[in-house]
């Protein structure tokens, strides 16, 4: 299995400019790599054994599985790659690796389409020379003995898959921080931890396919005898892209309904759950933890559902029970959602996105480190793209003025390791304050919103309130459980 990026994501773009200087630099370790293959090892041993495998990278890149997840795609090239760092030797892979993505069935950009030959190109060159600098048998045509093909084959292909793994997923990061600023070690994790275990398994096949190959004299006929299992693997990973694309379709049917009830807010949902994920990224935690967060962040107001709509839309103050009613939506989300298998790691950002550092939020009052990390992350995002977005009451703040009241509130109301969080994220992603139409604004209502800064100051002044929340009918936080997840943030 390999991995690969069809270009950069669209959001939060950084200059093309460097991401066509960042292609330079994959291109010339491409050159470089060939010339040192040529300068080690020459031409390949058969060219006929390099076209055949060159074919299997083509069909192998051309039905490559569906995206699974952000712009990641799953394909078998890398298994391909492996067994012509054998057969093929540093130049025979690198030709196989380029081939492979040469045709295309799709147009893609030109730069998409050098940097994916320059990186796999790159791999089979790289998994050639480290296959033979770490002792690997240039011919094992003559290995009969088990023992001989495991410690002359077996254990140098363990270091070229490794090698090629880490080059694919360093040169992905790379190109990915270029063109969204996304840091290189939280890419380089996140890409590990999905495809590792995978590239071990697909290591082991192409093992297999290489003694098929080369000791065993089936030669390419070794190629259908792998077909099977390599695509029994891609079916087993489809499956998971069409799981993951119908969870993206739940939620978005979700925030969907919510903002059809307040289409004034728009697009809230989509920027506390981006936000949120760059949040965590900034703290340095791993794919799991992002998702999870950035989920709770699309939900976080769901619901709102159950939010009579003219207190949503108010022409006028609020009253106390118009306060108290609103400040159910957090658990009324949390029962909207709960059972939901997959949202089980969001719940509590969901619960607890209103309670506040210093122990004066709700629906439960819980203080400090007793508010679950996901709940203080997606607090600090919501407040934010409230401040930086339109009211009918206020214009919207510049991103240095809201981060300035975000500053200010550290350690009362947020959490001030997610709001040192958000200073830094901000210096890596554009952030562009959300400006509504004077149509937009009328339809909104005057009222202020229940994610302002006052909002929230008001209902920690007042116990009474407070109690009411905690008190209110069909509130459950039995069902809720809390788990901090803030170890390891110090």
């Amino acid at each position: 299995m390999s991995t690969e990026s069809p270009g950069p994501p669209t959001r939060a773009r950084r200059s093309d400019g460097a991401t066509v200087l960042y292609v330079a630099f994959a291109v010339t370790v491409a050159v470089a790599l060939v010339v040192a293959g040529v300068l080690t090892s020459g031409q390949p041993r058969s060219w006929l054994a390099v076209a055949v495998l060159s074919g299997l990278g083509i069909a192998s890149w051309m039905l490559r599985g569906a995206n699974v997840g952000e712009r990641v795609t799953l394909s078998f090239l890398s298994i391909i790659l492996l067994a012509a760092a054998v057969i093929g030797g540093p130049v025979g892979a690198a030709v196989v690796g380029g081939l492979a993505t040469v045709i295309q069935v799709d147009p893609e950009k030109l730069i998409v389409r050098v940097f994916n030959i320059a990186l796999f190109s790159s791999m089979g060159s790289l998994g050639g020379l480290v296959y033979r600098g770490v002792g690997g048998l240039d011919d094992a045509s003559t290995m009969t003995s088990a023992g001989r093909i495991l410690i002359g084959v077996g254990l140098p292909l363990i270091v070229t898959d490794i090698a090629q793994c880490m080059l694919n997923a360093l040169l992905l990061a790379g190109v990915l921080r270029v063109a969204t600023g996304s840091p290189i070690r939280t890419q380089v994790y996140k890409l590990l931890s999905t495809t590792g275990l995978a590239y071990i398994g697909y290591g082991v096949i192409g093992f297999l396919f290489v003694v098929l190959w080369i000791p065993a004299r089936v030669g390419w006929f070794s190629a259908v005898l792998v077909l099977a299992p390599l695509f029994v693997a891609r079916w087993a990973f489809v499956q998971y892209g069409d799981e993951f694309r119908a969870h993206e379709s739940t939620l978005r049917a979700l925030v969907t309904a919510v903002e059809t009830k307040e289409p004034h807010n728009a697009g809230h949902s989509e920027r506390v759950a981006q936000l949120s994920a760059w949040l965590v990224e900034s703290l340095g935690l791993g794919h799991k933890e992002i998702q999870d967060v950035r989920t709770a962040g699309m939900l976080h107001d769901v619901g709102k559902l159950g939010v009579p709509t003219r207190l949503l839309r108010a022409r006028r103050e609020l009253t106390d029970d118009d306060l108290v009613t609103i400040a159910d939506h957090a658990l009324a989300g949390v029962r909207m959602v709960q059972d939901i298998d997959f949202l089980s790691g969001s719940v509590d950002g969901i619960a607890h996105h209103h309670e506040r550092f210093d122990g004066l939020g709700y629906p439960a009052g819980l203080a400090g480190e007793q508010i679950p990390f996901s709940a203080r992350v997606v607090a600090v995002a919501d407040v934010f793209d409230g401040l930086t977005t339109s009211r009918a009451y206020r214009p919207a703040l510049t991103v240095s003025e809201a981060l300035d009241v975000m500053n200010q509130r550290a350690g009362t109301q947020f959490d001030p390791l997610v709001v040192d969080a958000l200073g830094r994220a901000l210096t890596r992603h554009e952030w562009t304050p959300t400006v509504r139409s004077d149509e937009e604004l009328m339809a909104a209502g005057v009222a202020i919103d229940h994610d302002e800064p006052e909002t929230s100051d008001l209902l920690a002044s007042r116990p009474d309130l407070r109690r009411r929340i905690m008190g209110a009918p069909g509130r459950s936080l039995e069902a809720v459980p809390v788990v901090p997840v803030a170890e390891g943030l110090s």
